[in-house]
């Protein structure tokens, strides 16, 4: 688990890698994180708060991480960032941070509580996460409600990035609606976990909705080494990620 909190943890835990790995695997995943930040700095310019949703075809391609490790990227970048869970279903991010407020977006949107009294305030002074808090029944419903889109709007004056952890979209359609009131968005794909026919899929259901595809973030063979590229490389198989949502 990561520790976001405890300002004195080792540098090592800076990102959500394996903390056994080597002083240049460490290096090396600085760098590519680096890389990617810079991409997304230039790809998305505008005034105000940029809204960047993370997605990937199917489950098990590193979305999650690499959303809180770009997230942490762009805070050290001096830019004031909100990470959000906003798969309703897996509340992947509260799990892997042992977040010390559970609840979050779906108690903000039903009005059970505010935002200040469950924001997660982290060891890197730029950086705040957001759980995707109390499960519900309906949770596509709660991200097409304009009362999250209200929510997203009335954070506008406080952060520079807001980065939207978004569930696979080949496997449900929970993310597209909060895409299409994104800025940008950025696909994770894994390779022997994605085939490139899923790929195409995914992106195929993002152009229907004119999506700003602003990058591909592509895990090779070893998991640690991210990058960004901008076009479609060989595939493995994967099956069975209709299991993903019958996980306890």
């Amino acid at each position: 688990m990561a520790n976001i909190y405890n300002e004195n943890s080792n540098s090592a835990n800076q990102f959500l890698i394996d903390p056994s790995v080597s002083s240049n695997v460490f290096f090396a995943v600085k760098e590519s994180y680096k890389t990617i930040r810079a991409n997304i700095l230039l790809s998305l310019v505008k005034d105000g708060t940029k809204r960047l949703v993370l997605t990937s075809s199917i489950p098990g391609e590193g979305k999650t991480t690499t959303s809180i490790n770009l997230a942490i990227s762009l805070s050290q970048a001096d830019k004031k960032v909100l990470l959000i869970d906003v798969d309703l279903r897996k509340n992947r991010i509260g799990k892997y941070l042992r977040l010390q407020h559970k609840k979050g977006l779906t108690d903000i949107v039903r009005g059970d509580t505010t935002f200040e009294e469950v924001v997660n305030i982290t060891k890197f002074p730029n950086l705040h996460i957001l759980a995707s808090g109390t499960q519900v029944m309906n949770p596509s419903e709660v991200l097409a409600s304009k009362l999250t889109e209200n929510f997203l709007n009335s954070l506008n004056e406080k952060y520079d990035y807001i980065v939207l952890d978004a569930p696979p979209i080949n496997v449900v359609s929970d993310a597209l609606p909060l895409i299409k009131i994104s800025d940008g968005v950025l696909f994770v794909a894994r390779e022997n976990v994605v085939t490139q026919k899923e790929l195409k899929k995914a992106v195929s259901s993002l152009n229907l909705i004119k999506a700003n595809i602003i990058g591909l973030i592509y895990i090779g063979r070893d998991s640690t080494h991210p990058y960004y590229r901008s076009r479609y490389g060989k595939y493995g198989k994967y099956d069975n990620y209709e299991e993903y949502y019958d996980e306890d």
